[in-house]
C-alpha cells in the first residue's frame, strides 16, 4: 500500500524522514536516561539533544490545515529541532508565501532547527525566536491563521503547577488576541487546564479531540511503547502521550 504523504516536494520530505527517525530514537536516550538516574528533570535544558517531536501523522495533518486554510501567518510553540515548524513553512510557501514565527527556550535546539529547515529549502519563510515564549510571542507582527501549542512543561509538579496555569494555557492567552477570527490551533499534549479552556464556549473557542494512530511499523511501535511504559511513574513525559493519541484542534469565533 502506498503510504500517505501530503507533501510531495522530495527535499522537503527526505529531511522530515530522518528527523522521525531521529525523533524515534530520541526516546530510547530520554529512557535510557531516567533508567539510569534516581531523580527525573523536567529542565528542558536536558533534553536539547532529543527533538521529542509530533508524529509524522500530526505533521501530515498540520500541512493540509494550513494550505486549507489558505494561511499565510503561523506560529510554533515549541518548536524543538523544527518537525512541525517545517511542516507549516511547507504549506505557507505552497499557499504562495508567508512567514511561520517559531519560539524555542533551549538555543541548541534552535540551532539545529534552522540548519533543518535550511536544509529543507524554508529558510525564506520562517522567524525562529529564541527565549521564553511567554515574551517571545507577546507580538507575533500581524493576525495569526494557525498556531502549534505543544511546549514542555517545565514543572515537577506536572502541566499545571500549583496556583498557577500550564504553559500551554498562559501561551494560548497571550496569543488569543492575535488569533484572526476563525484562526485554527493544534495542541497534542492534552494539558487539563488548556483543554477546559478551549472547550468552554464562553471563552470564543470550537474545539474537538482528533485520534490520531502513529503509522509506525510493528516494531517501532512495540519499542516506543515499551520505552514510554518503562519511564518512571512521575515522569513529565508520561503526559505526553495522551490516553487517545491525537491532538485538541480549536478553531478562534
Amino acid at each position: 500500500m502506498v503510504r500517505p504523504d501530503a507533501i510531495s516536494d522530495p527535499r522537503v520530505r527526505s529531511v522530515l524522514d530522518r528527523m522521525n527517525a531521529e525523533n524515534i530514537a530520541s526516546f530510547e536516550k530520554v529512557n535510557s536516561r531516567a533508567m539510569a538516574a534516581d531523580t527525573w528533570s523536567s529542565d528542558p535544558f536536558d533534553f536539547a539533544e532529543c527533538p521529542l517531536s509530533i508524529s509524522t501523522e500530526l505533521g501530515e495533518l498540520l500541512y493540509l490545515l494550513t494550505r486549507a486554510t489558505r494561511a499565510t501567518r503561523a506560529v510554533d510553540f515549541a518548536t524543538s529541532v523544527g518537525t512541525s515548524l517545517i511542516y507549516l513553512a511547507a504549506a505557507i510557501r505552497d499557499n504562495g508565501g508567508g512567514i511561520v514565527i517559531g519560539s524555542e527556550l533551549v538555543p541548541a535546539k534552535v540551532e539545529i532547527a534552522r540548519k533543518n529547515v535550511a536544509e529543507a529549502g524554508l529558510s525564506p519563510f520562517v522567524e525562529i525566536r529564541t527565549g521564553d515564549a511567554r515574551s517571545t510571542l507577546a507580538d507575533v507582527g500581524g493576525p495569526v491563521d494557525i498556531a502549534v501549542i505543544d511546549g514542555f512543561q517545565a514543572s515537577d509538579q506536572g502541566w499545571s503547577p500549583a496556583g498557577g496555569s500550564s504553559l500551554a494555557l498562559e501561551v494560548l492567552r497571550l496569543l488569543t488576541p492575535q488569533l484572526r477570527p476563525g484562526a485554527m490551533l493544534i495542541n497534542d499534549n492534552a494539558e487539563p487546564d488548556y483543554l477546559e479552556h478551549v472547550r468552554t464556549p464562553a471563552n470564543g473557542f470550537h474545539s474537538t479531540w482528533i485520534p490520531l494512530m502513529p503509522q509506525l511499523s510493528e516494531a517501532d511501535r512495540r519499542k516506543v511503547g515499551a520505552l514510554m511504559q518503562a519511564l518512571p511513574a512521575d515522569s513529565p513525559l508520561r503526559a505526553l502521550m495522551p490516553t487517545v493519541p491525537g491532538a485538541e484542534l480549536s478553531v478562534r469565533d
